[in-house]
This record gives structure tokens, C-alpha cells and sequence, in this order.
């Protein structure tokens, strides 16, 4: 198997010690045997680093590389702290809650080697499942998506619209993520910024079988940084906004909620500085001053909609 592409698994941990083995079993069971396995650890306060190098001590037949933080520094910031020091070809990322199925890696190299020089990566759908391992009905993408046709391409307008992609059923090419740049460190979640990235230049492959499982539970990582992770999502969308109006559609949706719950932050007025103010009423939020007079004008505007439709139906 050393005459295939080395594929650089990049494994991320944060207090998931109940999770670990199932999921490093799943890359160890792979069908595809060239592979490394980086691990890091963000400073976890579980169990979470015994059970790894427990996993590490009994099966040496793999050997890896484990990374201990000693502070908590992030998705982000870990990930390209592993990915530099990866060798591998290809590149699959995976949170040690979720699971890869047996063939992922050998299919995805498969059509990865076949691919053209325009296709950054393959992805799939998944299945998702419970603190028990149990599988739910539904899956991934449907979760996100309510309706989306998957056929090889660019994605780009699609994912402005919001993330759908699974990141553990996603390998990259690592020479392409090294032509557009490493993770953005001042975000908290990693996936939705580079997939944007990747898209303005590269299309994206899909494989149409599931390849991965997501672990749904209260301890996913993005429950727990809500508020830091809507800050991020503002990051992404300011960095992307002049490549589609339905970016500025939602920037905006997004302003005005947060300036009438009186919790728009000054950075966050940035964007009039891209997209100038139309009316009155984006005066005031760009100002973040005068909620109250917002509403009595928002109120008048509906009042007179609704008198205007009722005419028109006589």
C-alpha cells in the first residue's frame, strides 16, 4: 500500500474522552492503510488525553503524533499547527466524536487521483447519530438543506447561502490549500471559511455514497461558543460580500436583528463602510443609536403595506 498516496488524518479533541476510541478505531479500520494520524488536544479537562494515548499504547501497529495544549487556543489555530506538520497528500479532517465508515479514505483517494487540477476536494453526505451510537433517520445535509441538488461542481452562490458540507466527509488536496491559505485563526469553527475559499476558485467533487458519521450531542462544540460563533459567521460573510447580493441580503437581516436587540457591536458597522446606508433607517443602524424611533418607523412602513394590499383586493 506505500505505493499510494500518504493521506494525513488530522484529529481534533476537545473533552470527548467517552467518544475517542470509536472514533480513532474508525480510521484505524480503514480500508486504505497509507495514512497518518495527527492528534491534538486543546486542553481538555476529561479524560480525554489517557484514553488517546491508552488507544496509542495498545495499538502500535499505527503510530501517530499527539499534541497536548496546555491552553486552549482553538479550532483554528490548532488545525494549522497540524497541518504543517503533515506529509500526506490529501488531507481528512476529523473532531473525535465522529466517525469515518470503512472505505471513506479509499474511495475518496480513489477519486481524488482521478480528479482534475479545478477539483479542490471530494465530499459526501453523512448519517448522524446519539451519545449511544444509535443512527437517526435523517441525514447531514438535509439537516442544513432543505433542498439541493448534489452534482460535481462549484458551489460557491450555493454555500454563500449557508454550510451544508459535512467537514469529516471532506478530503482536501493539500497542495490547493496551500495556494489559498491556512485556517483563519481569528475564527472559532473552521470549515465554512475555507469551503468559501476554496469555491471562488475550485470546484468540488461529490460522492454519492454517506462516507462519515456526525455525532449529535449537547456537548458539540458550536453550542457551546454560540456567541462567538455568530461573531465569526459576521467575519465570513464582511470577507466575502462583494461576490453575491445574497451575501448583503443576509449581512443585513443579520444587523437589523441584532441592532433592534440592542446587541450590534461597533466592528459589526464595518459593513456600511462597504455597503453604504440607503435609507434613514440604515442611518440609525450604522449610528446603533435610536432603537425606538427604528421600530416606530419599521411599524408605520408595515401599517401602510398592509393598507395598500387591502386596497388592492378591491
Amino acid at each position: 500500500m506505500n505505493n499510494f498516496p500518504l493521506v494525513s488524518v488530522l484529529c481534533g479533541c476537545y473533552n470527548q474522552s467517552k467518544f475517542i476510541l470509536e472514533s480513532l478505531e474508525s480510521v484505524k479500520n480503514q480500508t486504505y492503510k497509507n495514512f497518518e494520524i495527527i492528534i491534538w488536544d486543546d486542553a481538555s479537562t476529561d479524560d480525554s488525553v489517557i484514553n488517546i494515548e491508552k488507544w496509542s499504547f495498545e495499538k502500535p501497529e499505527k503510530e501517530g503524533t499527539l499534541i497536548k495544549h496546555e491552553k486552549n487556543i482553538g479550532i483554528c489555530r490548532s488545525l494549522n499547527e497540524c497541518f504543517r506538520l503533515s506529509k500526506g497528500k490529501y488531507i481528512q479532517m476529523l473532531a473525535l466524536d465522529d466517525v469515518l465508515l470503512p472505505d471513506k479514505l479509499e474511495r475518496h483517494v480513489a477519486l481524488l487521483e482521478k480528479s482534475t487540477e479545478n477539483e479542490a476536494m471530494v465530499f459526501s453526505d453523512a448519517n448522524l447519530m446519539d451519545n449511544s451510537s444509535q443512527l437517526y433517520q435523517n441525514k447531514f445535509i438535509a439537516l442544513h438543506k432543505k433542498y439541493l441538488s448534489l452534482k460535481t461542481g462549484n458551489f460557491f452562490d450555493e454555500l454563500l447561502l449557508g454550510n451544508f458540507i459535512p467537514a469529516m466527509s471532506i478530503l482536501l488536496k493539500k497542495e490547493i490549500i496551500e495556494k489559498v491559505g491556512e485556517w483563519d485563526e481569528e475564527l472559532v469553527y473552521e470549515d465554512y471559511d475555507m469551503l468559501l475559499r476554496l469555491a471562488k476558485n475550485y470546484d468540488f467533487i461529490v460522492d454519492e455514497e454517506i462516507s462519515a458519521i456526525y455525532r449529535l450531542h449537547e456537548e458539540n462544540s458550536h453550542k457551546n461558543l454560540e456567541t462567538k460563533m455568530i461573531k465569526s459567521k459576521y467575519k465570513i460573510y464582511l470577507k466575502h460580500i462583494n461576490y453575491n447580493d445574497r451575501v448583503n441580503h443576509l449581512l443585513k437581516s443579520y444587523l437589523i436583528t441584532a441592532y433592534k436587540n440592542r446587541s450590534l457591536e461597533g466592528e459589526q458597522r464595518k459593513y456600511f463602510e462597504v455597503i453604504a446606508p440607503k435609507d434613514f433607517k440604515e442611518q440609525l443602524i450604522m449610528k446603533n443609536k435610536y432603537v425606538k424611533i427604528y421600530k416606530i418607523i419599521e411599524g408605520l412602513v408595515k401599517m401602510k403595506n398592509k393598507m395598500i394590499s387591502k386596497n388592492n383586493k378591491y
